[in-house]
């Protein structure tokens, strides 16, 4: 229920009003009264007010100043003025100041009644979108968690964001860490699962390493866990203080803290997890490729024993962990080294690109791939590598979508199952990125033609149901398109709406049945879907600025 003042110095026009509208909405409203605008101030301050009903011209405190009270304090609040005509150069500042409305005295009591009506209705619009708001709002806040993982998790996958739009995300986000600040990588294994445990239960188990870790570097550094390939975990770690010193305390504090972590979950859980650290912080943009060592060095050499606990080695000393030789001699470039390394995390976002038809984006993606291809130093092996994992996404896709007849003519499909040794890398490179090229136009031309294909269905329908009451309902579930959609698809190819075509064609197809003269007027209307004659006359004059017969007789019919 919500409330009304009305307010008024003349006490006969108060106590009417407010007798009229517990009669009228006394089910809707609580009604209060005031006899000055100082006395209805009082009230405002001492209860809540939604509706005031006020004379403009009262003593002590008129109603322009009243209302500048409830705007400044009170913005949710629907002020209607009550004037006189000599009241009238008032009423532009009311307005401006967001009175809802004003009624002349002399008015009707349904028409002030009618005025407070539709306070109500602003007022239940006005909390029904607060009540959305809110609901978005508690949808966001729960769906937070999971965004911010997924996000991080491109991130860790090789996505590469700009510093200034890192920021933004991150605040979007609402993410603990900092996005100017630099990141501390911790990789997790649970070692070993019981045989006969089901995946819910992995998953407890996952969850609970997950919190152990966290609960105890809570104290002195910030993290959150993202979770892959089911039995591993990540831990983005920030210290809570941003001086380098402080910092690389945060260093210390966790890997001193892993050996008593490792403890806990043999205890608590009755599982070895294996740990390795990375040794220093990583910047956002660099902490693919640092995650991607990390896991190699959590699978080779002691990294792949149970219960392992390993740091990171220096960048002068050897893997610790066994980690892959990069060749005979060591060489390869930098930059085809980080390509390889970043292999696990861009070949789902290629595939991805792919399916979401953003070529833009596979493009830059691709490219970051070049140097593997480029650099005849680099090993030949993890070449093959990338050039099976190329293959998949183009396997896995065009099998997906039924492409492989589509395109036949234009792709060689033996490329993607046969590895020829006589193609040079150069080569490769050029078909993987030629074949993207060719999905991607082929999947412009199916776009257009199914539009086309709609546009054209929808003129046949209506050119062989124009005896019918067309509706938008019915084209669109005709093209099995929501109504909005095919009114805005068919505006953006045609430049013309769908209404205005069928006016056009209706007219077009009058002229036509009039010439034709065999027809009379009431049999033409029929046809083009006009329940009378009269209706007939009035769509055709407004279209042709004439009547039917008056066409009839300018064609010399």
């Amino acid at each position: 229920m919500y409330r009304l003042l009305i307010v008024d110095d003349m006490p006969i026009i108060t106590d009417g009003l407010a007798k009229l509208f517990r009669k009228e909405l006394g089910e809707e409203l609580d009604i209060v009264t005031a006899y000055s605008g100082i006395e209805a101030l009082d009230l405002l301050e001492r209860e809540r007010i939604d509706i005031v009903l006020s004379d403009i011209l009262m003593p002590g405190l008129d109603g322009i100043e009243l209302l500048k009270e409830i705007h400044d304090r009170w913005s949710a609040c629907k002020v209607i003025l009550l004037t006189s005509h000599s009241d009238f150069n008032y009423v532009q500042s009311a307005l401006s100041l967001g009175g809802l409305e004003y009624i002349l005295k002399t008015e009707s009591d349904d028409k002030i009644v009618l005025a407070v009506r539709k306070a109500i209705q602003a007022l239940d619009k006005d909390a029904d979108a607060t009540r959305l708001i809110r609901k978005a709002e508690e949808h966001m806040r729960l769906a937070l968690p999971t965004l911010q993982k997924e996000y991080l998790s491109a991130l860790i996958q090789g996505k590469k964001v700009g510093q200034e739009l890192l920021a933004e995300h991150f605040a979007n986000l609402r993410l603990s860490l900092r996005a100017e600040q630099s990141v501390l990588l911790l990789v997790g294994r649970i070692d070993d699962w019981n045989e006969i445990m089901k995946a819910p239960d992995k998953s407890l188990i996952v969850y609970a390493v997950q919190n152990i870790v966290e609960e105890l570097l809570a104290e002195f550094v910030l993290s959150i866990s993202l979770v892959y390939e089911s039995s591993k975990i990540i831990w983005l770690i920030q210290s809570r203080e941003t001086e380098k010193s402080d910092r690389e305390a945060a260093f210390r504090g966790v890997n001193g803290m892993l050996e008593h972590i490792q403890g806990k979950c043999a205890e608590l859980l009755k599982q070895s997890v294996s740990f390795v650290l990375a040794r220093e912080e990583t910047p956002w943009n660099e902490a693919s490729d640092r995650f991607h060592e990390l896991t190699v060095l959590l699978a080779r050499g002691l990294g792949g024993r149970k219960g392992a606990l390993l740091t990171e080695p220096g960048a002068t000393e050897g893997k610790a962990g066994g980690g892959l030789s990069e060749g005979a001699d060591g060489r390869g470039s930098a930059a085809a080294k980080q390509g390889i390394r970043q292999l696990t995390g861009k070949i789902p976002l290629l595939l991805s690109f792919l399916e979401s038809g953003n070529e833009e984006e596979f493009a830059r993606t691709y490219e970051e791939l070049a140097p593997v291809f480029a650099d005849e130093s680099f090993p030949g092996m993890r070449k093959i590598e990338l050039y099976h994992a190329l293959c998949y996404v183009f396997l896995t896709f065009v099998n997906k979508y039924g492409l492989e007849n589509e395109l036949s003519a234009q792709a060689d499909w033996n490329k993607l199952v046969r590895y020829d040794d006589g193609v040079s890398w150069h080569q490769w490179y050029a078909f993987f990125g030629q074949l993207a090229s060719l999905i991607f136009a082929a999947n412009r031309e199916d776009q257009e033609q199914s539009t086309h294909d709609v546009v054209r269905k929808v003129h046949e329908f209506i050119e062989t149901n124009l005896s019918a009451d067309l509706s938008l309902i019915q084209l669109a579930d005709h093209v099995h398109l929501n109504p909005s959609y095919l009114s805005r698809l068919y505006k953006q190819m045609t430049g013309t709406g769908l209404s205005e075509y069928m006016s056009d064609f209706r007219d077009r197809k009058a002229k036509e049945l009039l010439t034709a003269g065999h027809l009379k007027v009431h049999e033409i209307a029929a046809k083009l879907g006009y329940n009378s004659s009269h209706a007939f006359i009035r769509f055709f004059k407004k279209q042709n600025g004439m009547t039917p017969q008056e066409y009839k007789e300018l064609q010399g019919i």
